[in-house]
């Protein structure tokens, strides 16, 4: 690999981050008089917002983390990154809302923007999990769930309209992520009944 595709790969990394980042959930959530931080779980999340500030909340940060994922695997091609490299680069958007810098690093689980990523790497086809994940989130009622659905359609739709190995690579790596995440992070938080500490405003 080229001098200039390697920074292309760190800095298409870095755009990623700093996308994955943006704190919608705590942003929305103020809009409407919450402080996210405050209430149910306390993760700034989809899912804690539908819950706590309502659907109408939820759904939208449901839909503005999965475009973080969309628009950093869109910024990562802008930038030349390689596509063998893409899937890679683009996840540090995942990175970004688990540690977003923009709030001393106390972020959610990261699967609406995963699967933004996910569904990005699959072209126009990815429409097709997206709409299906904003679908379900009113009717199941529960982000990581509804993330779920998403996902589950992405990985057919990629098997369906061809050899999308990069895309589906960069689902598995993706996907890796989220359940180290959840079985090493939430899962055992859950077990103890802990919250996350509350956020401190400057």
């Amino acid at each position: 690999m080229i001098a200039n595709e390697i920074v292309a790969v760190i800095v298409a990394a870095g755009a990623s981050y700093l996308l994955g980042s943006l704190p919608f959930a705590v942003l929305v959530s103020r809009m409407a008089g919450v402080d996210i931080f405050e209430v149910g779980t306390a993760n700034p999340g989809a899912s804690n917002v539908f819950r706590k500030v309502g659907r109408v909340y939820g759904a939208a940060v449901f839909a503005l983390d999965i475009l973080k994922g969309l628009v950093a695997v869109l910024a990562g091609m802008l930038l030349g990154c390689p596509d063998v490299f893409l899937p890679v680069a683009s996840s540090f958007a995942i990175v970004g809302h688990w540690l977003p810098i923009f709030m001393r690093f106390k972020g959610g689980a990261g699967l609406a923007t995963g699967l933004g990523v996910g569904v990005a790497l699959l072209g126009w086809w990815g429409l097709i999990p997206t709409v299906a994940g904003l679908a379900a989130l009113p009717l199941i009622k529960d982000g990581p769930r509804s993330a779920a659905v998403t996902f589950a359609v992405a990985v057919v739709v990629g098997l369906a309209t061809g050899p999308h190995w990069i895309a589906l690579g960069g689902m598995v790596l993706i996907l890796a992520l989220l359940l180290g995440r959840l079985f090493l992070v939430e899962f055992p938080r859950d077990r103890r009944g802990e919250r996350p500490e509350p956020h401190v405003r400057s």
